[in-house]
């Protein structure tokens, strides 16, 4: 009797645990409102990485589902260049995946080339901002500082602009360059995932 009893309260807290960590399914987490799924996201990151602090501001956050996974992604508004990085390959967006608890890339790569602008780099984005007014909503937006210019980058899937501006001035010192890009033919078989992620608006 003794054992039964033992094997009936292992088999309750099980179940207590398992509907415990039933919070973190998709089907749960898909019930949830954007900025509980943001919450949610914040909350791993302090617990993952603890030691890094960024600017929600700076950030377009937006919640994606599908039948399999919940993420939050965090896309940089505004993506600097520095001068003496522009031959490494900068991280500058990062995604947390509530499904499996995995926050990419720092969970594969690490942090070294997730780029965090130091105090100077912060004071050049904020002259690229008040000479040339990005971010442009909508649009792609990214810097890329040279010896006396900065090279603003604008696109989207649409269109795209080329600009250059003095780093003293801020006037514009070259040519802008802007266009569109040309549509796919409509004859072009288009390939469709069978799974898509659909963005939680609300």
């Amino acid at each position: 009797m003794k054992k039964i009893i033992l094997v009936i309260a292992v088999f309750m807290i099980d179940s207590i645990v398992l509907a415990q960590n039933m919070d973190n399914t998709t089907p749960n987490l898909k019930d949830l409102q954007k900025d509980s799924l943001i919450e949610r996201a914040n909350k791993l990151l302090e617990t993952k990485y603890p030691d890094f602090v960024f600017n929600a501001k700076e950030y377009q956050i937006t919640a994606w589902a599908n039948t399999e996974k919940v993420v939050v992604k965090f896309r940089r508004t505004i993506q600097f260049t520095p001068l003496d990085r522009k031959d490494e390959n900068l991280n500058f967006d990062f995604a947390v995946d509530l499904t499996n608890q995995n926050i990419s890339p720092f969970d594969t790569w690490g942090m070294d080339r997730f780029y965090i602008p130091t105090k100077d780099e912060q004071v050049k984005i904020d002259f690229v901002i008040n000479a040339f007014g990005v971010p442009r909503l909508g649009f792609n937006n990214s810097i890329v500082e040279d010896s006396a210019m900065y090279k603003i980058h604008i696109d989207n899937e649409m269109a795209f602009g080329r600009y250059f501006i003095d780093k003293i001035t801020g006037k514009e010192c070259m040519g802008s360059i802007e266009g569109s890009y040309a549509q796919m033919p409509n004859d072009i078989p288009q390939l469709t995932d069978p799974n898509p992620m659909i963005e939680i608006k609300e």
